[in-house]
């Protein structure tokens, strides 16, 4: 057999050697991820992967609000804690890459220069006591994935990764529940000081009427002092309530990403969000909300998702302990040249290369193999804790809502029917009070009871949109009547 074709051979068993360890390393020591044995209604037995592109439900637009939605993308683009998120994402991104990489050889260039000088004890006479190599050439070094550890560091990076991007749409959800809510409150506001400011308006008027009626003779000072008190209890009422308006207005700039200046400047103006706050539809309708909705739409809470993340992340880090325990297989070489003097290391007499194998197994560190095991273990569980309070924090919240939701439309009906009848009773009580059939206390009294209505109706139509947001953030968005 010839010098080349023992070569040959030998380059054959190399390769062959390498796919072996390529087969090898399809093993992966660990648990495979399991979705935790939770007791779920049917409808959210489901073994559907994560994903880290999950879209934001745009569910906001169910209430057919053009500033809302204005007000709700501006948040999205302009929030400062959503940016932070993002910036989080960005960073768990570039862990995947960093871990990615181990799957691959790092082959890096290298020029060193050794200068030795031998003991005169142990150096043959006539050879020379000081000597200098110069090397210079491409190092590979390589460790074999023989029993899955890069490839449970891998999942670990990529459920970080789906963890991250869930915890910046939880951010999101967040973000956009709690701008619809401002911005419900201070429409609600916008209508109780109009109708604040209508009724003020009507007890001024009614004030220079009684003067009159009193410089007359017609009615008592005690009736007289009683319109002036009733005007003076509404003008009370009136700077509380701007001044709400006003702190909602500048948690709307601050949501909103807004600067400092421009935070004065919404303060300052405190202008009306609505066009017509006397209107009843100043308010916008909530959306029919269907009762019977699948538990499925839990599954895509960003909560829900983030601590499932963080689980599988957890359950990864178990096997990339353990693969500590075995043996680790790395190859390395070198290609380039060796010379004693500089100028000569890329000649070809310099030529050289080496290819090795190393083994190595862990023996007096078993002990810290150990810890980080049961240290991957314990984390593991507290993850699967965390998951499970978490997917019970969500049904929870889920029936709160839908409870909530239910009263307080049956609360703002209520309201509704009452304002009804209490305006046809005003109108009554005025026509018999202008015929002189009944005084005037018994007028302002039916008129209170209409006008403290008003602003409990107003109230329920805040209620009752403040309810639907929170179910779309409790569901993780909006569903589907098709």
């Amino acid at each position: 057999m010839t010098n080349a074709m023992i070569k040959s051979v030998r380059r054959t068993r190399f390769v062959g050697s390498l796919l072996a360890l390529s087969v090898l390393a399809g093993c992966a020591i660990g648990p495979d991820y399991q979705r935790p044995d939770l007791d779920l209604p049917e409808q959210w037995q489901t073994s559907a992967p994560l994903t880290a592109q999950v879209e934001l439900a745009q569910w906001w637009r169910s209430f057919n609000d053009p500033v809302l939605e204005t007000l709700i993308n501006e948040s999205l683009q302009q929030n400062s804690n959503l940016k932070v998120a993002v910036a989080a994402v960005d960073a768990a991104a570039a862990q995947l890459q960093l871990a990615r990489a181990d799957y691959w050889p790092t082959v890096d260039l290298g020029v060193s220069g050794t200068k030795t000088r031998n003991s005169e004890a142990v150096t043959p006479a006539g050879q020379a006591l000081n000597s200098t190599v110069y090397q210079a050439g491409l190092k590979l070094d390589y460790e074999f994935d023989l029993w899955g550890k890069i490839r449970r560091a891998n999942e670990a990076a990529l459920a970080e990764l789906e963890a991250n991007v869930a915890a910046r749409d939880a951010v999101q959800a967040a973000l956009a529940a709690n701008v619809a809510q401002a911005y419900f409150q201070a429409r609600a506001l916008d209508r109780q000081i109009a109708l604040a400011e209508q009724t003020l308006n009507t007890r001024t008027e009614n004030v220079r009427l009684q003067q009159k009626r009193l410089d007359s003779g017609l009615i008592s000072p005690y009736d007289f002092e009683q319109a002036r008190s009733e005007a003076e209890a509404v003008a009370a009422q009136l700077p509380a309530q701007k001044a709400a308006r006003a702190k909602v207005q500048t948690a709307l700039a601050v949501l909103r990403g807004q600067s400092p200046k421009a935070m004065v400047a919404a303060w300052q103006n405190g202008a009306a969000l609505s066009a017509d706050a006397l209107n009843a539809a100043a308010l916008p309708a909530a959306p029919a909300v269907p009762m019977d909705l699948p538990a499925q739409l839990l599954s895509r809470r960003p909560d829900v998702r983030q601590a499932e993340a963080r689980l599988q992340a957890a359950n990864a880090r178990i096997g990339v302990a353990k693969a500590a325990y075995l043996p680790s297989l790395s190859l390395t070489g070198f290609a380039g040249g060796v010379s004693d003097a500089l100028a000569d290391v890329l000649d070809a007499p310099a030529k050289a290369w080496e290819v090795a194998l190393g083994l190595s197994q862990p023996l007096t560190s078993l002990y810290r193999v150990n810890a980080n095991v049961s240290s991957a273990e314990a984390q593991a569980q507290a993850q699967t804790a965390a998951y499970v309070n978490t997917v019970q924090t969500a049904f929870k919240e889920t029936l709160d809502s839908l409870s909530t939701l239910t009263s307080t439309r049956e609360i703002q009906q209520a309201q509704q029917r009452r304002v009804e009848a209490l305006s046809n009773g005003y109108r009554v009580a005025k026509l018999r009070y202008d015929a002189g059939r009944i005084g005037y206390l018994e007028l302002l009294d039916v008129e209170r009871q209409l006008r403290q209505v008003e602003q409990e109706q107003v109230q329920a139509q805040l209620d009752q949109l403040t309810a639907t947001v929170d179910l779309y953030r409790a569901l993780g968005g909006g569903w589907s009547q098709g």
